[in-house]
């Protein structure tokens, strides 16, 4: 039973933690904590992978309740029109924080790879970005054709009513 406990556990922090990289690969553009391209999950056995998270996974949890928290207090005192000043400084620090655990456990996971799968992963980046810029520019190109269209289509109407 702690087997599958600690197995659930260490997956559910690897889904806070280093799921959102995957994500992108499959298509998702999500931006929290891509820090590892998601080649690397092609080339880093899944049990160093688990064995690092384990090895964190009171801190990851603690700094996940950190923004949490930070997060709902800043909602709260925003609702009730309170000063957020202090507010918005916690939340600053404990995304500051996972950002940093994350890098540090990143690393360690990376520091396996050969120079080999280092030069693999950093040209997958390079590639991987330009597609990325190349599909906002298009996103962007496509909102830019739809969005003066539907600015003529306004100025249509409104001399139509007149």
């Amino acid at each position: 039973m702690k087997t599958i406990f600690g197995l659930t556990a260490a997956l559910g922090l690897a889904a806070i933690v280093l799921m959102p990289a995957i994500g992108s690969a499959q298509g998702h553009h999500g931006h929290d904590g891509q820090l590892m391209p998601p080649v690397v999950w092609k080339m880093v056995p899944h049990q160093q992978v688990k064995a690092a998270i384990m090895a964190d996974r009171t801190n990851l949890k603690n700094l996940h309740e950190a923004m949490r928290s930070a997060r709902q207090q800043l909602t709260l005192d925003l609702v009730a029109g309170k000063d957020t000043t202090a507010d918005v400084t916690a939340l600053e620090t404990a995304h500051h924080n996972m950002l940093a655990e994350k890098v540090k456990l990143a690393k360690t996971i990376l520091s396996s790879l050969s120079a080999a799968q280092r030069s693999q992963a950093t040209k997958f980046v390079t590639q991987w970005q330009a597609m990325q810029d190349q599909q906002m520019q298009q996103r962007h190109a496509l909102f830019q054709k739809f969005n003066g269209a539907a600015t003529s289509d306004k100025a249509g109407a409104k001399s139509a009513d007149q």
